[in-house]
């Protein structure tokens, strides 16, 4: 499963270098991270640009399936700068559902949890986040996220 998430992750990165950040279409917003809780990780999704401004602004869709468990995030990008596949600048505000399996970093595995991230791209992307729990699985109340990562 973890090969089928990296190789989609390169094939779309590799798609696209080729085109034109000038483009108003619907951009991929693909990441691989290493991180709470979800361990190792790989973003797939997409932006949808909002209005013409020069800044890459849009809204954030991704599903994220990990080792430790996987997410649902939607988010706003307030800006955004492509260099070749990935971001060379982002940030992006995300709020996220999250369930957890395996062997999660941090919490317990059958937890499912809510709340929001920020994440800041300069070549590597790092993100923090707070979760709240939403059933009463074995894990904390609350939950601190982070991951280090390529792309936004």
């Amino acid at each position: 499963m973890l090969g089928l998430v990296v190789g989609v992750l390169v094939a779309a990165c590799s798609a696209r270098a080729g085109v034109e950040p000038e483009g108003a279409g619907i951009e991929p917003a693909l990441n691989v991270e290493l991180g709470s809780p979800l361990v190792l990780s790989g973003n797939l999704g997409i932006r949808v640009p909002l209005g013409d401004n020069g800044l890459g602004r849009g809204l954030l869709l991704q599903l994220q399936p990990g080792l430790g468990g996987g997410a649902l995030n939607v988010g706003f990008v307030p800006a955004s700068f492509y260099a070749g596949a990935t971001q060379a600048i982002a940030v992006a505000v995300k709020a996220r559902l999250l369930r957890t399996w395996g062997s999660p970093w941090g919490t317990e595995p059958g937890t499912s949890y809510a709340g929001f991230a920020v994440g800041v791209a300069v070549g590597v992307k790092l993100a923090v986040g707070r979760l709240w729990k939403l059933d009463s699985g074995q894990g904390g109340d609350r939950i601190v996220t982070w991951s280090v990562g390529l792309g936004i």
